[in-house]
């Protein structure tokens, strides 16, 4: 089979590589569509450690080619979307639900092969069904959006409540579209025009360009009306946190999805004088009631035509160089870009 792979720097490679083959407990999965996430880009720009030479990508959907002994429950052609953990299934964690805090996870694309690829072999705990009438692009939305849900979650979020979602990328557009299905107002800040765009598409209510303009206007804003959580979508190296603490209202809540490479002004005064909760939110997990990749399924299947207009670029998995390069150029109009292994 052909794959992408990271051979360097900025240095994005398709090779061969044997047909995979599903062990016991594992699928066969034809990758349908598989998405470029900033954890990717951030290891494209050599920022974070990653196994070079194994197929990349964490956000897929394809149909199931083969079942491996033991795999019940899933039947050969089915369509699914893939959750990327691979855990233990039994360490307290996992027991209760919580597979993202496994001391044994590994994320599919890292450092085991990835969905990039034209095959691969995933755990049968890991998929999910697809809903009726969704295409295989659409779903490969599910592992970010499932991200989102997972942080609006875990500062509980309840309709009406007023949200702050800083930055526009792709996660951060992904959390627009989980609080605005959750009933929430939503309001926003982005630097490049297409994200701006695409977060008014998706319910934000207020936009505001991270320049010096744009957040002098947010600051009167939220002055007058704090934002009830916020949700930073940056990271980096920028003073993103700092402003979220400013942003939060007294008792609220700020949920921390962007990835920083190194120690950033936080506000702890301010942590203290307004009692605000401050919480790290990693990938996705499976409280008892509903899992995270299900409410985004449900999501997705309630927003197909807001959530499609994130998928700004296609490309063939031949073309992944290209890929990343419009993943990494937002000057390109990129918002969400997506290989397609078979064409």
């Amino acid at each position: 089979m052909k794959a992408a792979v990271l051979t360097g720097a900025q240095r994005v490679e398709v090779r061969e590589f044997p047909d995979p083959t599903p062990g016991p407990g594992e699928v066969l999965i034809r990758v349908r569509a598989c998405g470029i996430c900033g954890t990717d880009l951030h290891a494209y720009r050599g920022e974070l450690p990653l196994a070079t030479g194994v197929p990349l990508g964490h956000e897929m959907a394809g149909e199931i080619a083969a079942l491996g002994e033991g795999v019940h429950g899933f039947s050969v052609g089915e369509a699914v979307t893939v959750e990327p953990l691979k855990v233990c299934r039994n360490c307290p964690y996992c027991l209760s639900g919580q597979l993202h805090l496994c001391p044994s996870r590994i994320l599919l694309g890292t450092f085991l092969p990835g969905g990039m690829a034209q095959w691969i072999a995933a755990p049968s705990y890991s998929l999910y069904r697809l809903p009726p009438g969704m295409d295989y692009s659409l779903a490969a939305l599910a592992e970010p959006l499932a991200v989102t849900v997972h942080a609006l979650h875990l500062v509980g979020l309840r309709a009406g409540e007023r949200v702050l979602v800083i930055g526009s990328g792709s996660v951060g557009l992904m959390a627009i579209l989980a609080a605005r299905a959750a009933g929430a107002q939503v309001a926003s800040t982005f630097r490049y025009p297409q994200q701006e765009v695409a977060a008014r598409g998706l319910g934000a209510e207020a936009t505001y360009q991270d320049n010096e303009a744009g957040l002098a206007r947010l600051r009167q804003d939220a002055a007058k009306e704090p934002f009830d959580v916020v949700v930073e979508a940056v990271g980096g190296r920028g003073a993103t946190l700092q402003l979220a603490m400013e942003m939060a209202r007294p008792g609220g809540r700020i949920a921390v999805l962007g990835l920083f490479l190194s120690p950033v002004p936080v506000g702890g005064l301010l942590l203290t004088l307004k009692e605000v909760q401050l919480v790290g939110a990693l990938t996705y997990c499976r409280p008892p009631a509903v899992s995270d990749f299900q409410v985004a399924l449900r999501i997705l299947s309630q927003h197909q035509e807001d959530a499609r207009h994130l998928i700004s670029h296609q490309f063939p998995l031949e073309e992944a160089d290209r890929a990343f390069a419009a993943a990494q150029d937002k000057n390109s109009g990129a918002l969400k870009v997506q290989v397609l292994p078979w064409g």
